[in-house]
């Protein structure tokens, strides 16, 4: 099995913004050290408890401080921005390091209806869709657009190009991702239904085998039953889900009022168990080889969904690959 970890850059217990993000660089150091396979950011937008705004800025500076792990968006969220900027930026930061960088991509919009507002305030009405436009930035980065000619990411796209993506929680974007050979990201960790994530694994490999389908979830090392509750709490959530279709998870009640305040959009807000895989390391490794044998899966990327530092530095050290791949060698 290989891990990979997805970090949200939260704002850290008793950190200000700054040392927060120092952390996330920390955590891509450790990550690199320990033997993880790749390393992803995210963008969120007026989020009260989230930093990372900009996972093209965060990608670049965590390449420039580690030596052999992939980094990652986790990912761009296509619907605040212009395909052939985005194939521009990530073209240009796989040339500074070549086959380390992977560009995820998203179709949620990643934070508040005022974000989405300020953020498509100059996009015209008549936007192409999502699907549209995912396969438009594909077409870039791989050199397939019509206007190939004329048109260019890059003075040499041939060299080095960023290894694309597509982030999802369905088994219509596992089947969107499979049919044009995109390599796929399913969202676990938002709702952990195992029937669910067979059957996205089950139609994403029947129709692509030789694709590669990563599966993120929520994982928190946690030795007592007083930790175990605490963090359980910590991640009571709220869904609300928009007429259509589209869903945005928050903390706590004051977001939901502030969604209240500023949508115009008709929502329903739902109040959600966390769902996370929590326990000793090895309870943890042996319900991710469980999962990993009954269902294909050799790649799984951690989320850690705590805003408490010490808690997410011993998750990432008691899974690492280092230890865990070496103890599974002994065994053999």
């Amino acid at each position: 099995m290989q891990f990979s970890l997805l970090n949200q850059s939260p704002l850290l217990i008793n950190h200000t913004v700054e040392e927060s993000l120092q952390h996330t660089t920390k955590l891509a150091k450790m990550a690199d050290e320990l033997g993880y396979t790749r390393y992803f950011v995210s963008e969120h937008h007026n989020m009260e408890h989230v930093i990372g705004t900009s996972p093209e800025v965060l990608v670049t500076h965590l390449l420039n401080h580690t030596k052999n792990i992939n980094i990652g968006a986790g990912g761009v969220m296509l619907s605040h921005h212009n395909p052939f900027h985005v194939a521009e930026q990530f073209q240009l930061i796989s040339h500074l390091a070549p086959g380390r960088v992977d560009l995820g991509v998203g179709k949620a919009p990643g934070g508040t209806p005022l974000a989405t507002e300020a953020l498509q305030h100059e996009l015209r009405d008549d936007i192409d869709s999502f699907n549209d436009r995912f396969l438009k930035l594909k077409s870039y980065i791989d050199g397939t657009h019509n206007n190939r000619e004329h048109l260019k990411i890059s003075l040499d796209t041939e060299s080095s190009r960023p290894t694309m993506y597509l982030l999802g929680s369905s088994p219509t974007s596992a089947e969107f991702a499979a049919k044009n050979d995109v390599n796929f990201i399913f969202a676990h960790f938002i709702k952990n239904d195992p029937s669910l994530l067979k059957e996205v694994a089950k139609v994403y490999k029947e129709t692509n085998p030789n694709g590669k389908v990563i599966v993120a979830l929520s994982v928190l090392v946690a030795e007592s039953e007083e930790e175990k509750l605490q963090l359980i709490k910590e991640n009571e959530l709220y869904v609300i889900t928009f007429e259509n279709g589209k869903s945005l998870r928050v903390v706590n009640k004051e977001q939901v009022n502030d969604f209240v305040k500023t949508s115009a959009e008709k929502f329903e807000v739902n109040k959600q168990e966390p769902h996370m895989i929590i326990g000793s390391a090895e309870e943890i490794l042996r319900e991710l080889e469980e999962i990993s044998i009954e269902i294909g899966i050799d790649e799984f990327m951690f989320h850690l969904p705590t805003n408490d530092h010490t808690i997410r530095e011993k998750t990432v050290e008691a899974l690492a690959p280092i230890h865990t791949q070496n103890k599974e060698k002994a065994e053999i």
